[in-house]
């Protein structure tokens, strides 16, 4: 993986402009490359300001052609549809080897950036700061809004990077639990939660982990981070144990569209526009999109019902929420 010297806040800022873009559907005329083409998009991305500059302009909305081998019509819920995404995401990676979280999805280094007054988006001084700062904040609102949490109960956050969210919850008297697979992350977390004195603990680990308490919880929630998880048919029934009675499951900020079109070509899968290309094919991770059909299946089929809410001055604040058959949500 490159050495990359942006902070992350920067270095994710192409994905959200991107999210904007896919999420109300506003793409331009149709415009292909072919896999051979993707080192050659990667590098004119990042040589021009991570998409800003005008040689990525006739590239900005185009898709990938999915290479001759891929398959279409494989059930999406089998092993030979995932093991086609992994060879996928090869191809878009640029490696020949096993997709890897603990090695593949390692967070962009930050330097000496305080984290207790300046995490994640608050480091930014460029002309974009204010707008991206109000999608996260607008995201965090929605996610206070509908948590369903009170001061005392406990809510489990699933990659959950600098914590934001998570903060704001234990300021307000929740006991909180974060996962995440980054130990910079998780060392960022603590900090904060020492200076502010909160109940705020950070576990690393992965999707799926249960922090060795054992206890339940009321809300267990991932933002910009479920469409990592490779492995989510096995996640979902793993969320139901952990949750307490009555307690919720809920995705923020994430890619899930209303039907197909030429980003996420499929039930579910690796995102194809050029910028996720592009950042796959630099950072290795993985970045999958989703239908809003094949997510309520997912979870209705582990017992859950579900329904979307919307947030019509963000796309980030859009949340799709889950709780156990019985409940009325």
């Amino acid at each position: 993986m490159a050495a990359r010297a942006e902070h992350p806040s920067a270095w994710l800022e192409p994905l959200r402009r991107l999210a904007r873009r896919v999420l109300r559907r506003d793409v331009a005329a149709q415009v292909w490359f072919q896999p051979q083409d993707i080192d050659r998009l990667r590098d004119l991305f990042y040589g021009s300001l991570s998409g800003q500059g005008e040689a990525w302009t006739p590239y900005r909305d185009a898709h990938l052609v999915l290479p001759d081998w891929f398959e279409p019509a494989l059930d999406p819920w089998g092993d030979t549809y995932r093991q086609q995404q992994l060879r996928l995401w090869q191809l878009l990676a640029g490696v020949d080897r096993a997709y890897d979280p603990a090695v593949d999805e390692i967070e962009a280094p930050w330097g000496d950036g305080d984290v207790v007054r300046s995490p994640g988006y608050y480091v930014r001084r460029d002309p974009g700061a204010l707008v991206h700062a109000s999608d996260h904040w607008l995201g965090t609102g929605m996610l206070l809004k509908h948590a369903g949490v009170k001061p005392g109960e406990r809510a489990l956050e699933y990659g959950a990077g600098f914590g934001q969210t998570a903060l704001a919850m234990a300021r307000l008297g929740v006991r909180v639990d974060t996962v995440d697979i980054s130990s910079t992350f998780c060392a960022a977390i603590q900090q904060q939660a020492d200076f502010y004195g909160v109940s705020l603990q950070p576990y690393q680990g992965r999707f799926g982990f249960h922090p060795p308490h054992g206890e339940q919880y009321q809300l267990i929630w991932f933002y910009e981070s479920f469409h990592h998880c490779l492995d989510f048919q096995a996640l979902v029934p793993q969320l139901k144990r952990m949750l307490a009675p009555g307690g919720r499951v809920i995705l923020g900020g994430e890619p899930i569209l209303q039907s197909q079109y030429a980003a996420i070509p499929y039930p579910w899968g690796l995102r194809l526009h050029s910028e996720t290309v592009a950042v796959v094919r630099q950072t290795h991770w993985m970045e999958l999109g989703f239908t809003e059909a094949f997510i309520m299946e997912l979870f209705h089929r582990n017992g859950f019902v579900g329904r979307r809410i919307d947030c019509e001055p963000s796309v980030f604040g859009k949340l799709f929420v889950f709780e156990l058959e019985g409940r009325t949500i």
